[in-house]
């Protein structure tokens, strides 16, 4: 079955963006160019991710506006000292938006440490109730956070998690792969430094990647420099293929069905 707001021609060589912030200032300005863009690219479905309050409604609008654009809804753990009840009350209604297919993004940064820890754990595992209680997959957030991310998740039960921007290690990778965890990979497979990164990518399983661009963020390594895009995922998808000794055809295919399986966005249906 065809995805809502996907082009004819079925889904060989269509991608599917499972991360970008089209809700970013730098994007929004110029939103119907981007998308413009990005169907041209064969970019059929775009998710745009909230990462406070305000992103987050406006990622439910833009949804709401196009076809083939979805929304997920959270804080970023820099943000996350400020997450009270009142915040997770209005993500929570925010979720109830039939285009928002995610909750997220969440998760842990030690890296500049823009929240304290401990507000990042809290906020984390809040961020996992909510999406256990609206049966929504959870888009996280990792940066130098790695095994503190998975103890979180080990023993939670938690539904379908995606691990955004994947950058662990080959061991990290095989036990969120044990956890049932989705692993998104983006523009820093392209870079030339990334040869680990693309060894880890090579490994996974065909069912557990997923493509990303985390736009206007991430730019893949010919247009560094520039503000990334969705339409630069088929580059992205291209240094996945040469990673893994495959066809641009397959990946294409591969990731486009993962991320219908996991978002639930190939239901014609579903948003109207």
């Amino acid at each position: 079955m065809r995805g809502r707001g996907q082009a004819s021609g079925g889904t060989r060589g269509r991608l599917i963006d499972t991360h970008s912030h089209l809700n970013h200032p730098r994007l929004l300005r110029r939103f119907d160019q981007v998308l413009a863009r990005a169907r041209a690219a064969g970019v059929a479905d775009m998710l745009v991710v909230g990462y406070d309050l305000q992103s987050s409604q406006k990622a439910v609008e833009l949804a709401q506006s196009r076809a083939g654009v979805w929304a997920a809804v959270g804080v970023h753990p820099h943000d996350a000292a400020g997450l009270g009840e009142t915040h997770l009350s209005r993500l929570r209604r925010l979720a109830q938006s039939p285009k928002v297919v995610a909750i997220g993004e969440t998760g842990l940064d030690f890296y500049r440490i823009l929240s304290p820890r401990e507000a990042q754990e809290a906020a984390f595992r809040k961020h996992l109730e909510l999406a256990q209680e609206m049966g929504r997959p959870l888009i996280v957030h990792c940066r130098e956070a790695q095994e503190a991310v998975l103890a979180a998740l080990e023993g939670h039960g938690a539904g379908a998690v995606v691990w955004h921007c994947f950058d662990g290690t080959r061991q990290q990778a095989e036990r969120a792969l044990e956890l049932g965890m989705m692993l998104g990979f983006g523009g820093r497979i392209t870079h030339r430094s990334a040869q680990e990164l693309r060894r880890v990518l090579a490994m996974v399983a065909r069912d557990r990647i997923l493509l990303e661009t985390d736009c206007p963020y991430l730019t893949p390594e010919p247009l560094r420099g520039r503000d990334n895009e969705p339409a630069n995922l088929r580059i992205i998808a291209e240094s996945a293929a040469q990673a893994r000794g495959e066809d641009l055809e397959t990946v294409a295919a591969v990731t486009t069905e993962n991320a219908k399986r996991v978002f639930g966005i190939g239901d014609e249906t579903r948003g109207e």
